[in-house]
């Protein structure tokens, strides 16, 4: 069997060839070939199908290239995760609206659309909004990793110069759960079940993110966790990801985020569990 891992072709970090590393390893103990394809190297016009070059079994889709991601579908490839699954993850707008009603989720506002060269001249549903949510409230842009994106807002004036920052890019506003400032859990999913996770903790930022100076920990999952945590991928459609789940009040799981290309080397130095692993058994079941 063969498959195509594509990855970005500007991306160049050692926390991304780290991940490339650990699925091509995952891959080979499995007697499958999988091919680091940058998406540079597949560029071809709209309405070929990638005929030019020798078509695998399988895509691993390590790219938010959606259009890349769509066009490889059509050309008839099975992607892991599809295209709509890493659409969605990567909008936190559209994130919101695929989890409302499957899942517990903050309470979430997006914020009407604007255009470069206009913005957000006109803030007063920023006040209409923080009717509904309260101060204080998180503002997060609908594209961004690791946390960088995401701003607490402890009042009007707070708010509306986040929006000014912002400037014309698309954002959800979304209650700020004061039972899980500085924590979560992230439970890292394979199919139908919650492989491993661990407790990400930060005393000194409302974010937990191990990339914004959070620690880790190895926990075992509580049930009601997990449960959320496949449910949310399956309202997504995600074959895998990287569920970030909060404390809610009395510790209900609050699903926080959804991620389709979850970077598991600190899940895995947490835990020491390798994510990849599952990742590949998975796409074996699924093909064979």
């Amino acid at each position: 069997m063969k498959g195509w891992l594509v990855v970005n072709s500007f991306l160049h970090t050692k926390k991304f060839e780290e991940i490339y590393s650990f699925l091509g390893r995952a891959a080979a103990k499995r007697g499958i070939t999988l091919d680091i394809v940058r998406s540079a190297d597949i560029l071809c016009a709209v309405g070929d199908d990638f005929s030019l070059f020798s078509k695998p079994d399988f895509v691993l889709f390590w790219d938010k290239d959606i259009a890349l991601a769509k066009r490889l579908e059509t050309a008839g490839l099975r992607l892991f995760n599809s295209a709509s699954a890493v659409e969605i993850c990567d909008n936190k707008a559209l994130t919101a609206i695929a989890l409302s009603g499957k899942v517990k989720t903050p309470k979430t506002i997006i914020a009407p659309k604007t255009f470069e060269g206009v913005g957000y001249c006109d803030k007063n549903f920023i006040s209409a909004a923080a009717s509904v949510l309260g101060f204080p409230f998180v503002i997060k842009e609908a594209y961004g990793s690791f946390g960088a994106q995401v701003y607490l807002a402890g009042n009007l004036a707070s708010a509306e110069q986040t929006v000014d920052k912002i400037g014309y890019k698309d954002f959800i506003m979304q209650e700020f759960v004061s039972s899980s400032a500085g924590r979560d859990v992230r439970v890292n999913v394979v199919g139908d079940r919650a492989v491993c996770a661990m407790l990400r903790y930060n005393e000194n930022d409302f974010r937990s993110n191990i990339t914004n100076g959070g620690k880790m920990k190895n926990i075992e999952l509580p049930a009601e966790f997990a449960s959320a945590a496949v449910a949310a991928c399956k309202a997504i459609g995600l074959d895998f990801a990287g569920v970030d789940v909060m404390f809610g009040v009395g510790g209900e799981p609050v699903v926080c985020e959804v991620n389709s290309n979850p970077h598991f080397k600190s899940s895995l130095e947490c835990t020491g569990v390798d994510l990849s692993e599952y990742i590949m058994e998975h796409i074996s079941e699924k093909l064979l």
